[in-house]
């Protein structure tokens, strides 16, 4: 009898994309799913932004976000996508029912600030969405956003660099070999 180990290696990205896409049913709010959640890599200390895809079968308002890797998350929203210098913190955004609110590199997004560690890639990210209802009731969404993307620039650089010796002349004898 012959057995044969599934490929794990192919399988991982699978599973980990299954791992973002949730949906939340909550009193009086429908369901909310919360997919394709994203960030770069983000050294302690800065800020980064959060990308995630809202659907909701009812209309509700985002009114925060909350993590416990940063000092605080603040929605910021982007009238004209691709302008960084036009987004704005606002404390709060509309999430129409039936329709998908994109919360998009160069668009409006999620922005931690004040970061407390190294996020590199395949970190998972928590973090809590806070949503009002037509009836006003609170209510809230989690889900993990994966990190993955480039590598941050360094923080600091080292105190001396060593220049890069030039090529010895072409007519150079080279040392013998021991």
């Amino acid at each position: 009898m012959t057995t044969t180990r599934a490929p794990t290696r192919w399988l991982r990205p699978a599973l980990a994309g299954c791992a973002l896409t949730m949906a939340i049913s909550a009193a009086g709010a429908g369901d909310v799913t919360l997919k394709t959640a994203w960030m770069r890599p983000a050294a302690a200390g800065s800020d980064a932004q959060i990308y995630v895809d809202i659907v909701s079968d009812t209309d509700l308002v985002l009114v925060g976000a909350s993590t416990a890797v940063a000092r605080k998350i603040e929605l910021v929203a982007v009238t004209i996508p691709g302008e960084a210098s036009d987004g704005k913190v606002v404390s709060s955004m509309p999430v129409p029912g039936g329709k998908m609110t994109r919360l998009a590199y160069r668009g409006s997004h999620l922005r931690l600030v004040d970061i407390t560690r190294d996020l590199g890639n395949g970190t998972l990210v928590p973090v809590t969405l806070e949503f009002k209802t037509p009836t006003g009731k609170t209510t809230t969404a989690r889900f993990d956003a994966q990190v993955r993307g480039l590598l941050p620039p360094p923080q600091t650089m080292p105190a001396q660099i060593k220049p890069i010796e030039p090529d010895p002349p072409k007519d150079a004898t080279p040392a013998p070999a021991k």
